[in-house]
């Protein structure tokens, strides 16, 4: 049987190292990208022994299902606040959920590109509840755009609504992660505009889209 990538945190001991490397790794990833980071440097930030760490981690994989589960809490406090405005009308819901989830993605963009990444090359790390909670967080945005399903053209305007966050998260996504790759490089406007014309495809799709 192989041995465990990371040793659960049982003592009060344990449990502060794994605070202060969580804390050291959400530190230098304002700065770099996952893969450029070492375990000195984190260390380092941490205030801890690189052998300290690797009586706890088998490597710096293995953080990464802490790093998962601890955006969630992260994740759900934006979303809070993303429910908590009082959109007047369907555009201006969409409109105001696309910017404030363009500067999310912008403010967090290595963090998100590290969980973005990693969980499609280490599915491991996505434990079942943790991904329930994503599930639900997109149900959560799609709830928003619910408050006016009578100006949504549709049979199922639950699954247009669906589609819509669908189609503006990945969209926003790929546009602020890999602005300089490809699909990103096939849309050459600035953040503004790109959120501008996003919302108008989105309305287009919302209240021209056909009946079933």
């Amino acid at each position: 049987m192989p041995s465990p990538s990371v040793i659960p945190a049982k003592q009060l001991r344990s449990q502060d190292t794994q605070r202060k490397l969580m804390a050291a790794i959400h530190h230098c990833l304002q700065n770099k990208f996952f893969e450029h980071i070492s375990i000195k440097e984190l260390c380092d930030h941490a205030g801890v022994s690189v052998g300290t760490f690797y009586r706890r981690f088998k490597n710096k994989e293995a953080l990464l299902p802490l790093l998962y589960q601890d955006f969630g809490s992260e994740l759900n406090e934006w979303m809070t606040q993303l429910e908590s405005i009082q959109f007047a009308t369907l555009t201006e819901a969409v409109s105001g959920i696309t910017q404030q989830t363009h500067h999310f993605f912008a403010a967090n963009r290595s963090l998100f590109r590290t969980i973005h990444l990693n969980s499609r090359l280490h599915t491991d790390i996505v434990a079942g509840d943790a991904l329930i909670d994503r599930r639900h967080l997109y149900r959560r945005i799609s709830n928003i755009l619910l408050r006016f399903k009578g100006d949504i053209i549709a049979t199922d305007k639950t699954s247009t609504a669906n589609m819509v966050v669908f189609t503006m998260i990945t969209t926003l996504l790929d546009k602020v992660l890999y602005p300089d790759i490809t699909p990103s490089i096939a849309c050459e406007l600035d953040s503004i505009a790109l959120c501008d014309e996003l919302t108008k495809m989105l309305m287009l799709y919302l209240i021209h889209g056909q009946n079933e």
